[in-house]
């Protein structure tokens, strides 16, 4: 098991370029997306709600991943800072932090490394 928090990202970026990527962001990006065997499914779940935010129903039914399965790994990507829940309690809708939406280009390119989409 990980230990909680053990990538966590919690610094802001100065990001300018999209080109030039926080390196410990990508770094975090990279373990949790390529680094994991839940991984793949991380990242399609960050590429689909990129633009439109979703709870965690709409994400299962969209991607046909049971409704387990992507509550954990919204969980994993919320602890890391990648996703936020809004503040409602039933169907709460998960959103990509500024973080997350200033290095879309950096989770791009590790889809593509990866063979995902």
């Amino acid at each position: 098991m990980m230990p909680k928090n053990l990538f966590c990202f919690t610094g802001r970026s100065s990001v300018e370029n999209n080109s030039n990527h926080d390196p410990k962001f990508k770094m975090i990006l990279w373990s949790i997306v390529a680094g994991t065997r839940g991984g793949a499914n991380r990242a399609k779940i960050l590429n689909l709600i990129k633009d439109t935010p979703m709870n965690a129903n709409k994400i299962a039914t969209v991607l046909d991943l049971d409704h387990k399965t992507v509550v954990h790994h919204v969980k994993i990507l919320a602890k890391n800072n990648l996703v936020v829940k809004d503040e409602k309690e039933y169907a709460a809708e998960y959103k990509l932090t500024q973080i997350t939406k200033e290095h879309q280009s950096a989770l791009k390119d590790i889809m593509e490394k990866i063979g995902t989409r």
